[in-house]
């Protein structure tokens, strides 16, 4: 078992190293590069107007950190056919599991500690919380993730903890109860009832072995968790293991009207394909949430300023391939339509839709900078990059495609 979990282990790496390579590219290095700067550089400038007596940064350091908690889940890297082929093997998958939540630890760890550095200079700045007890702290929320992962683990053997209320409570209340004693109380306490939690974790892990592995739970749960880092890389890059599903919105038929006004073929396959798909659409959706909620709490107007322009290039990059979304079906051939008409449709829809994009992260990022010159420069910066993208760039783009 030591060897399956180690050859798999190793594929997976290669898996994931395939897809960070097409992530990781030129583009989005330069933007990234750009995105954490202007984060290090706002947060560095909004820390120093803090004072300590600010009565929510306490409730919203236990907030934080109960999500940092979850992150990082635990990776077993059971397939499909395992339940038919390791059945007669199930006593020895002890070992196997035991491996992966050694790997998942070391690697959500990391995750959350770091992420909880990040967090606790806001803490000392915002209140009068010192070096020493942000120490216990960060130990605390090490030991709760510990804990967290244990009580994943014995979820795949223990029948009790496979329900909703109790995963709620072991995963959510007792981290929560926990973090709330650790920073309004007296950390120190609250590391100790951390500690106290693993070793009831623990405890529990140890007495569920006794009972069969629930195989279907643990397919199940490691499919979604592989969805989860699938829908990751498939905002960057496509992803054939995440098929989207197709619904029916009446509700957005007036989108399917604005978007295909033009009346021509393929504008309103390319209208009806978004608002039916889940899988652009969404794509659209979130980047343009993320993207106004970032802007809405960055003051700095020319740092606002980047991270608007940022994600407008953003945005239209991840529409760009849907223009060959229906190249593989063989009745779009058959239209009597020109390749230019096809070209001017889908470059009419992208501009309407980043426009609207673009319209919403304007609105976001103007309510902190009530200045007419200020809002008037950026909508005039964020139509010129629309148009130069959807104009120039798209045109380029799909030229050297085809």
């Amino acid at each position: 078992m030591e060897k399956l979990y180690k050859k798999r282990r190793s594929q997976h790496f290669l898996l994931l190293l395939r897809y960070w390579r097409l992530v990781f590219n030129d583009h989005f290095m330069i933007a990234l590069f750009v995105f954490l700067g202007a984060l290090i550089w706002g947060y560095s400038q909004a820390l120093g107007q803090l004072k300590p007596t600010i009565w929510w940064a306490k409730p919203v350091t236990i907030v934080i950190l109960l999500v940092l908690v979850q992150l990082g889940r635990l990776a077993t890297l059971i397939e499909s056919a395992d339940p038919v082929f390791l059945l007669p093997q199930s006593k020895m998958m002890d070992h196997y599991l035991a491996q992966s939540k050694r790997y998942s630890l070391v690697l959500a760890e990391l995750i959350v500690v770091i992420c909880t550095v990040i967090v606790m200079p806001f803490l000392l700045a915002a209140t009068t919380t010192t070096t020493l007890q942000v120490g216990f702290i960060i130990l605390t929320v090490a030991v709760l993730k510990a804990a967290w992962m244990d009580s994943a683990l014995t979820k795949l053997y223990e029948r009790s903890m496979q329900q909703r209320w109790i995963k709620l409570i072991a995963q959510w209340i007792i981290p929560l109860v926990i973090l709330v004693v650790t920073i309004e109380v007296n950390p120190i306490v609250g590391f100790v009832l951390a500690l106290a939690w693993l070793g009831w974790a623990k405890h529990l892990l140890i007495k569920s072995k006794n009972q069969l592995l629930n195989w279907r739970l643990a397919v199940a749960t490691e499919r979604q968790r592989m969805l989860g880092v699938y829908r990751f890389f498939n905002l960057f890059t496509d992803v054939p293991a995440v098929q989207g599903t197709i619904h029916r919105r009446r509700y957005l038929d007036f989108i399917v009207h604005f978007l295909s006004r033009d009346k021509s073929v393929f504008s309103y396959l390319y209208a009806r394909g978004l608002v039916r798909g889940t899988e652009v659409s969404g794509l659209i959706v979130r980047l343009t949430l993320i993207g106004m909620v970032i802007v809405f709490f960055v003051p700095e107007f020319w740092l606002n300023l980047i991270l608007y322009l940022l994600f407008i290039y953003l945005i239209t990059v991840q529409i760009v391939p849907f223009y060959w979304q229906y190249d593989n079906h063989v009745f779009t051939h058959l239209y009597p339509v020109q390749a230019t008409e096809k070209n001017r449709s889908f470059q009419k829809i992208i501009s309407k839709i980043m426009l609207i994009a673009a319209l919403l992260l304007w609105l976001a990022s103007s309510t902190t900078q009530l200045s007419l010159s200020a809002m008037g420069i950026k909508l005039v910066l964020g139509i010129v990059e629309v148009w130069l993208l959807c104009g120039v760039y798209t045109k380029v783009r799909i030229a050297n495609k085809n």
